[in-house]
């Protein structure tokens, strides 16, 4: 060691093993927490879930308790079996000489910005719980403040200022002694770091949420032109009942584009617009939806031109007052439509009939509201997760099989 300044006392040494030890167990338990909140479908609530403010499963539950892909708990951990290390590490120099471990030349200014640092992350995680999560988890502020003991337990005279220099100084000397060690082990933890935030392994809501997110998207980056989506004759139709101003329409729409090339299925719109002035089925014009007549005289009148998904993927995505502001969408849609027609064959009576067989069609289901989906005559109402949507699919297709 350089002097005294960077040799723990035997107070120090054992306030700050005591510290570790501590924060080891609050830890470990932050994980089983973390894993029954995540993991398991039905669990006992942990002692220190006592109210709707003092929440620890519900703090577990939140994409917050996830930092890069791992559990903020896993974190916490890992920095204390760290502090630990360094807390033995002449022992382990004595037995280990000229090796790695003779970098470490004063880990007591280590453990210091160790702790000041995790104890200024833990104000963020802090303010997040109580500003945006309006949750706290006990045994997480608990974890807080070993932080912050830590470092005062470690620090040398001053305001860190020394520690950090010093710590500093070290990794870069450590760095430059041992360079291509020090790459390899950064190229591998990075890797993980990234491996574990793409697959979210220890995110299983998380990762839920982000598969469901491209579905929840302005746009369908799986959309098509014409007027075949899915495959001809498939053994799986797919019916979808849907209005185009429909919210939850514009989710299956992505969802059943997506199956379409997944699977062996052709997926068919039925239009049942929730607007009483081509819909007397309902009792009267849902908010925002008083163009969902328009709409679906528009799309099926590009069926005619062999355009129908091409035009309702723009009905679903952009919104229109009227029908000049929905022609003016078409013509800059580089569809290839032809306006004129398109214009009067949606006024024309051939396709007002065909919007009344559509939704004669729906009621006669007992549908009276969008979406519904009928797999091989299965019908189910509502949206559904793509998972689920995908599991019917396949069952449909055993059935056709069989």
């Amino acid at each position: 060691m350089e002097s005294n300044n960077f040799k723990f006392t035997k107070l120090q040494f054992w306030i700050i093993l005591i510290l570790v030890l501590i924060g080891i167990g609050l830890c470990v338990e932050l994980s089983v927490i973390f894993w029954k909140a995540n993991f398991l479908e039905a669990y006992i609530p942990s002692f220190c879930t006592v109210s709707e403010l003092i929440d620890c499963d519900g703090v577990a539950k939140t994409n917050y308790s996830v930092s890069m892909g791992v559990p903020n708990a896993l974190w916490g951990l890992i920095l204390y079996l760290v502090i630990f290390m360094l807390l033995f590490v002449d022992r382990i120099q004595s037995k280990f000489k000229n090796t790695i471990f003779d970098v470490f030349e004063n880990p007591k200014s280590y453990i210091a910005t160790l702790g000041l640092l995790s104890f200024g992350i833990s104000m963020i995680l802090a303010f997040i719980s109580i500003f945006k999560i309006h949750k706290i988890c006990a045994l997480c502020f608990c974890t807080y403040f070993v932080d912050l003991f830590i470092a005062l337990a470690a620090k040398q005279k001053g305001f860190f200022v020394e520690d950090i220099k010093t710590t500093i100084k070290d990794f870069i000397k450590g760095a430059k002694k041992y360079f291509v060690l020090f790459i390899i082990v950064l190229i591998a933890f990075v890797s993980t770091l990234v491996y574990l935030d793409r697959s979210l392994v220890f995110s299983p809501k998380l990762k839920k949420e982000r598969a469901q997110k491209e579905f929840y998207a302005n746009k369908n980056k799986y959309a098509i032109k014409t007027n075949t989506l899915g495959h001809e004759n498939a053994p799986v139709v797919v019916n979808v009942y849907s209005d185009f101003n429909c919210p939850f329409c514009k989710v299956v729409n992505i969802m059943l584009h997506k199956a379409a090339k997944e699977e062996k299925i052709e997926v068919r719109e039925i239009n049942f617009p929730l607007d009483t002035s081509c819909n007397t089925k309902i009792g009267m014009t849902l908010g925002g939806h008083e163009n969902s007549c328009l709409a679906s005289r528009y799309a099926l009148a590009a069926k005619k031109q062999d355009k129908f998904w091409g035009v309702a993927n723009i009905l679903f995505y952009n919104n229109f007052q009227n029908e000049e502001e929905l022609i003016a969408q078409l013509k800059s849609s580089h569809l290839g439509l032809d306006i004129d027609k398109l214009k009067s064959d949606a006024n024309s009576p051939i396709v007002i009939e065909e919007l009344n067989q559509d939704i004669e069609k729906t009621y006669s289901k007992g549908i009276l509201g969008t979406p519904a989906i009928e797999i091989n005559d299965v019908l189910y109402f509502g949206a559904m997760p793509y998972e689920e949507l995908i599991e019917k699919i396949q069952l449909a297709q055993k059935r056709a099989q069989n």
